[in-house]
């Protein structure tokens, strides 16, 4: 029997919390990018001899012709007006949750809020870590961002579409106004088929029933193959040995966390998908 047809959105044009989440990401380096612009003015004005420093006229020099973000390379769309974006071509785009009225309430949060740990006294080891905790925001939004639908037995989420026959079991946990839907594969039914959607609650039943009804409880699971197992397992643990290996050699901390995370998380993804089969 087909399974009913539904379909469900939750990402930063439904939902209040994932916009909030989404501009973290703005805020810490907008606001951080500011006051460091404003201490180098405060450092200039105090001394302007330190403008004649071999050190300032490189930097300088690099801003006027060094590179796709220079002053020299971008000049030509600046002065453009075909070429050079539009604020409100992304302002009404339903996907895109900036507009230029965000982005610049999530700088000036931003500042305050740097300014405010630092005035009562939080040590700058502390605001560091918050900043670069910021940073990682957008992972978080792509995580829990689900557009799905349930339709002519198969489920599409975030574009990759799998027949429900291929489903062998539905969970799902109940958070605070959503739920979130962990789906189980039969074996060989690909590597990267979603696994995890986020629900708003008032659609949650009626998109639950609709994946458990292609769910086959007699359905016959197929051997996984060896050989892909092996290759699979083996690339995670290459990716893990990167991620140690870099962990050991990049000596900024952000960036070190940053790329340990990122390559050893792929890894440790790829060892378990080589251990259980796909």
């Amino acid at each position: 029997m087909p399974s009913p047809s539904t379909e469900w959105s939750y990402d930063a044009s439904t939902s209040r919390i994932l916009r909030i989440v989404s501009h973290l990401s703005v805020a810490a380096v907008g606001g951080a990018g500011v006051l460091v612009l404003v201490a180098v003015a405060v450092g200039v004005a105090a001394n302007p001899a330190v403008l004649s420093t071999r050190n300032v006229l490189l930097f300088l020099l690099l801003v006027v012709v060094g590179g796709p973000m220079s002053l020299a390379y971008l000049w030509p769309m600046l002065t453009d007006s075909d070429q050079r974006p539009s604020p409100s071509e992304f302002a009404g785009a339903a996907t895109v949750p900036f507009s230029v009225r965000s982005v610049a309430v999530a700088v000036g949060s931003g500042v305050l809020g740097i300014l405010a740990l630092v005035a009562v006294g939080v040590p700058g080891g502390v605001v560091y870590w918050l900043v670069v905790g910021c940073v990682f925001s957008p992972i978080l939004v792509a995580l829990t961002t689900t557009r799905g639908r349930v339709e002519n037995g198969t489920v599409t989420i975030n574009g990759t579409a799998v027949p429900t026959a291929r489903l062998s079991a539905v969970r799902s946990v109940r958070i605070d106004g959503l739920v979130a839907v962990y789906l189980s594969y039969l074996r060989r039914s690909g590597l990267f088929v979603p696994r995890l959607a986020v629900v708003p609650e008032q659609e949650a039943d009626t998109v639950v029933a609709a994946l458990e009804s292609g769910v086959e409880a007699d359905a016959d699971p197929e051997p996984p193959d060896r050989a892909v197992q092996a290759v699979i397992a083996g690339s995670g643990v290459l990716f893990v040995a990167v991620a140690a290996a870099a962990y050991g050699s990049i000596d900024e901390p952000a960036v070190r966390l940053y790329v340990a995370v990122t390559i050893g998380g792929v890894g440790t993804l790829l060892c378990l998908l080589g251990v259980r089969g796909v």
